[in-house]
């Protein structure tokens, strides 16, 4: 019987810290492996903000997503993106912290973590008079 095997590349490390505690299935362990199965933010597993959805004509229609560092998926990136429309929502809503991973030769979203901290976004400061 053959072994999964995985190269510890900063991808990987990425996917892998990225999301604890997961179990991974042989075939993701593949794509993490050949680079197909990537976080979403290729520079590490920090969490970026939402700072806007885009829906297309009602809110079941969510077409775009646009982080805090001005990376954009949209659903031609990302085909179910609208699966996950109502957590990024709340995300969104909430200044909550984001990531997940994409499997870049199926076009899909999985993975999806959600870090309930406001002060992982760069909000503004404003004065309250």
């Amino acid at each position: 019987m053959a072994q999964n095997q995985i190269t510890a590349t900063p991808g990987v490390i990425n996917v892998i810290a990225g999301n604890p505690g997961l179990t991974f299935s042989p075939a993701q362990l593949n794509a993490i492996n050949r680079g197909t199965l990537v976080l979403s933010n290729p520079t590490g597993f920090q969490p970026r903000c939402i700072t806007h959805l885009r829906y297309q004509e009602k809110d079941e229609d969510l077409q775009q997503i646009t982080f805090d560092d001005g990376t954009v998926f949209t659903n031609s990136d990302i085909t179910n993106i609208n699966d996950f429309r109502e957590r990024l929502q709340e995300a969104a809503n909430f200044g909550h912290g984001v990531t997940f991973c994409v499997d870049k030769d199926k076009k899909r979203m999985f993975m999806l973590n959600i870090f309930p901290c406001k002060c992982l976004c760069k909000r503004d400061e404003k004065d309250d008079q």
